[in-house]
């Protein structure tokens, strides 16, 4: 009679097992970090698919005329798509073009690079010119405060 237990608690444990097997590499894919990317090295991940973007501009606001630009970090997702979009900095500080570099930043849409076949999460970010100049000089002029030469996943 002792027997028919045991067996019962070896099959339940048998299934706890196999069950904990199963999710073992959903949680550890849950748990894993996104690779951090400097922008320069995106495209050898993921590559950017969006022949424009559309962005949710502010109505009203100061600042929405004056030159900016706004430094954006994000995750690319499995799916191409962004996630933990985060304002890293802009410049002059203040504007209300913040919401609107985000917003750009939450739409767009990447496809995997040649050597990202496993569709691997990176963490980058991206540098977004707004209201400036058509002059390529000064263009380049204005954004150099925005460039930031490095993020960990901790800045997210």
């Amino acid at each position: 009679m002792a027997s028919v237990p045991l067996r019962r608690a070896a099959t339940r444990a048998a299934g706890l097992l196999v069950l904990a097997a199963a999710l073992a590499p959903a949680v550890a894919l849950a748990q894993k970090q996104p690779r951090v990317v400097a922008p320069d090295d995106l495209p050898k991940h993921w590559v950017l698919i969006n022949a424009s973007v559309q962005g949710d501009a502010p109505m009203f606001g100061k600042g929405l005329d004056v030159p900016t630009c706004a430094a954006v970090s994000f995750v690319v997702e499995g799916t191409g798509r962004t996630s933990t979009v985060k304002l890293q900095r802009i410049v002059p500080e203040g504007p209300d073009l913040a919401k609107l570099a985000v917003s750009i930043a939450s739409h767009l849409q990447f496809e995997p690079s040649v050597n990202n076949g496993g569709r691997d999460r990176v963490f980058s970010w991206l540098i977004f010119p707004l209201n400036l100049p058509a002059d390529p000089a000064a263009r380049s002029e204005l954004m150099k405060p925005c460039a930031i030469e490095r993020l960990r996943w901790a800045d997210r």
